[in-house]
């Protein structure tokens, strides 16, 4: 029986928490065989406020991803994201040792280890260390070294950093839901991985991920990660307009939004109707769809300035020829796109995960891009702890259950 491995992707977020698990063979094609999404009230902002809250809903998502998968899980790749994430680019150098100056794998895993030296202050951790390209004797855009000759070998690094407290937060919210964590991921580049196409990030692309509390930004050039960060704004602030706007409860206004919401209206959609029932009534008042949008379109355009603002930050205005992509929750109000080319000036459009098979329907929505993500992630930047981890499912591991098995059935 072939070796397969199974994989959980967490994307733990400010309004809900999803969880996707896939099998990984020996082609490293994941194949999604469960997927859950639970309610979660315990984040603000990227950032856990609430223990128990969040772990409710991690241990609700899990079981329901489970009980489709018809598995048991016992580790997550989990996302992070937050306002107190920093990311960096930065340049490392070694000398190549080999006899006939022939670069080796030590000397590859030596340049990384040095490109991790840099100084933090004490309450920062790196999350990743992401090699965008290698230079052989100042030959510069190599993408894998190893094998060739040369004295001098260098790499750029994309350095992500984060609040230690805040990421052991998350993590200690998954283990007390029962799970242990194969390693945290930068949830905008694990997006990345799910919904951007291959030719985007070589012609330069921003990437919004949209959630409740933050909207993820990660831009790539040249086909790999070049800038990632996290605004303060997301589906939330939408929603807590509507509210104030309509003299509505929240879940009352999120509810308007999720089935009338637009971000920009076409022609005469404006007059449609809708109904809301305000605060201390018990009738529903019918208002045009214009009064909404009206809402609506000031954040939306706030949301789109703010990704923009990380762009120009990055000194990328002039070399994202592929434009924006849209994802998340946030993203599937109506007329975004739109209004994301009218506030930008660059073509955008709503990226949809993809790079799995299996139940591809369960995770066909914006709201699951990032858990698919963690996943392509691990697969493509570390296949290596596929091969050697323990969740997979080998003739072995079946032995070894049936063993147990009896083994428990001898003791009673």
């Amino acid at each position: 029986m072939a070796h397969t491995h199974l994989i959980t992707g967490l994307d733990v977020g400010t309004t809900k928490v999803c969880a996707v698990v896939a099998e990984v063979g020996s082609d490293s094609q994941p194949k999604v065989i469960g997927a859950g999404i639970s309610p979660c009230a315990g984040l603000r902002r990227g950032v856990v406020v609430d223990l128990e809250s969040t772990t409710s809903a991690i241990r609700d998502a899990v079981g329901k991803a489970e009980r489709m998968a018809g598995a048991e899980v016992h580790s997550a790749l989990v996302g992070v994201t937050g306002e107190h994430i920093a990311s960096l680019n930065s340049r490392s150098v070694v000398a190549i040792t080999h006899p006939v100056s022939e670069v080796s794998q030590s000397d590859v895993d030596r340049l990384l280890d040095s490109a991790r030296v840099i100084v933090l202050p004490p309450d920062r951790e790196i999350i990743h260390a992401i090699p965008r390209w290698y230079s052989v004797d100042g030959q510069i855009g190599v993408r894998s070294p190893v094998g060739m000759y040369g004295n001098r070998l260098e790499v750029e690094t994309h350095i992500v950093t984060g609040l230690s407290s805040f990421i052991q937060n998350v993590v200690k919210c998954v283990h007390m839901a029962g799970l242990s964590v194969e390693a945290t991921i930068l949830e905008p580049v694990a997006t990345g991985e799910s919904v951007l196409f291959p030719a985007e990030k070589e012609l330069g692309v921003a990437l919004a991920d949209i959630g409740g509390g933050t909207s993820d930004v990660a831009i790539y050039m040249n086909g790999q990660i070049y800038h990632s960060a996290a605004v303060p704004v997301g589906g939330n602030h939408v929603t807590r307009d509507i509210a104030i706007g309509l003299r509505a409860a929240i879940e009352e206004a999120e509810r308007v939004k999720l089935e009338h919401g637009c971000a920009l209206l076409n022609g005469d959609d404006g007059q449609e109707p809708f109904e809301v029932t305000s605060l201390g009534s018990t009738e529903a008042r019918r208002l045009p769809k214009r009064v909404l949008a009206e809402i609506i379109e000031p954040r939306m355009s706030e949301i789109c300035q703010l990704v923009m603002g990380q762009v120009e930050k990055a000194g990328c205005e002039d070399r994202i020829a592929a434009g924006l992509v849209l994802t998340g929750g946030g993203s599937q109000l109506e007329g975004l796109p739109e209004l994301a080319l009218r506030v930008t000036g660059l073509p955008a459009r709503i990226g949809l995960p993809g790079g799995v098979s299996g139940l591809v329907d369960a995770v066909g929505s914006p709201s699951c891009a990032t858990a698919v993500g963690l996943i392509l992630f691990w697969v493509r930047y570390y296949p290596e702890h596929i091969a050697e981890g323990d969740g997979g499912i080998s003739l072995q591991g079946i032995v070894k259950r049936i063993r147990e098995l009896f083994a428990r059935i001898g003791g009673e």
